[in-house]
């Protein structure tokens, strides 16, 4: 490229660099589009499979929950093909439906707060609102799951919520567990005796 420059340079003047140039930034301006509209084609042959999740709370904590790094697409994807797994294992209607009713039946009343009394540490229960009850649920269902043997997460999600409704998932020992420790110190909790209005 820089001998035809100059060969044109000796021969024709300043003019004839001009029009070297165009022609070389017109060819390379052709080839670029012509690069871009191959990679355009070939991205557009293969569209991604449209994931169903619906507007609801609960599922969408249960998505937010699953979410890492910010890829909200990735986690509805895995709660959506993980509610299709269990619709074909169990023949369930509403597997949303289903997994609504495992959440509930995993989350616990009440958790345990540790505080000094003296020189003693007591536990005291404490109730939880319906947000974090199910997000300790939530948690739960997402610990055993991940303990579980089979080989994808929608599989091993799919198989826990439906070990939640027949009760045999280790998610329902640690609220049994967490509910008898509370039972045990209550005589620790903070009630408030007085609820007459004068």
């Amino acid at each position: 490229m820089a001998s035809t420059m100059l060969q044109s340079l000796r021969k024709g003047g300043i003019t004839a660099l001009f029009n070297i140039n165009r022609s070389f930034t017109t060819t390379a301006a052709a080839a670029t589009t012509a690069a871009t509209t191959t990679t355009t084609t070939t991205n557009t042959t293969a569209p991604l499979p449209e994931t169903h999740v619906p507007n609801n709370e609960l599922v969408s904590q249960l998505v937010n929950t699953i979410m890492r790094d910010g890829k909200k697409a990735r986690a509805q994807r895995l709660v959506s093909d993980s509610m299709q797994w269990l619709q074909k294992k169990d023949n369930v209607t509403d597997p949303y439906e289903m997994l609504h009713d495992a959440i509930e039946t995993a989350s616990p009343l009440l958790k345990l707060t540790t505080t000094k009394k003296g020189s003693k540490a007591i536990h005291v229960p404490t109730p939880l609102r319906l947000r974090q009850r199910r997000r300790r649920a939530i948690v739960w269902m997402l610990e055993s799951a991940a303990k579980r043997p089979e080989k994808t997460f929608e599989q091993r999600f799919a198989t826990e919520v439906y070990e939640v409704i027949q009760g045999t998932s280790p998610a329902l020992q640690k609220k049994a567990q967490i509910h008898k420790q509370a039972l045990a110190n209550r005589a620790n909790a903070q009630v408030s005796y007085n609820t007459q209005s004068r």
